[in-house]
């Protein structure tokens, strides 16, 4: 039988680790995802999926709504991507050549060169597109296009308006076909 969240909540908040481990295994590779995207490099993702996880259980006690787990949980990942982006002061982001569902995509020997070449170049220009956008815009467009988040969900997690979260959504997509559309003729 699988327990819920709020159960394995309640149980490692009573000191068992063993709940909180199997709310780390259900939860890991989402917020991994949500990481990596953001951040754009693999080694950094696992290494804050982690500090996400151990900052998550040393504040356990201060999770006043279990419900809210997930996005708790989101809101400590980006403090944490946030942080990490302070502390080294770089600028490199997210990876948008990943798949979003790799089982849908097309195999490599199936298309043409050209076609190959036209999906690489557009790729390498909405990176460079993305790169250009406030963080704020990103970090929306990241949690609501490749993490499917609902808007409710990213503003608890940013702690802003709904409002705030729709027009960072609708602000970033606009830049970016601009930005896209002065890069590369589409």
């Amino acid at each position: 039988m699988t327990q819920t969240d709020q159960c394995l909540l309640d149980s490692a908040l009573r000191g068992d680790a063993n709940s909180f481990g199997q709310l780390v295994e259900r939860w890991r590779s989402r917020v991994f995802g949500f990481i990596l995207r953001y951040t754009g490099d693999r080694e950094d993702a696992h290494d804050l999926t982690q500090e996400t996880f151990t900052k998550a259980y040393q504040n356990l006690n201060r999770l006043t709504d279990p419900a809210s787990f997930p996005a708790w949980v989101y809101k400590i990942a980006l403090n944490e991507c946030r942080m990490r982006f302070r502390r080294i002061k770089r600028s490199q982001l997210v990876d948008l050549n990943e798949e979003r569902d790799t089982a849908g995509a097309a195999r490599i020997d199936e298309r043409t060169p050209e076609k190959v070449f036209h999906r690489r170049e557009l790729q390498r220009v909405l990176q460079a597109a993305f790169e250009e956008l406030p963080a704020e815009q990103r970090a929306v467009i990241v949690m609501k296009e490749y993490q499917g988040l609902k808007f409710r969900e990213i503003s608890e997690i940013l702690s802003v308006p709904l409002s705030t979260v729709k027009s960072r959504l609708y602000l970033g997509l606009k830049t970016l076909k601009g930005l896209m559309e002065k890069s590369y003729d589409l």
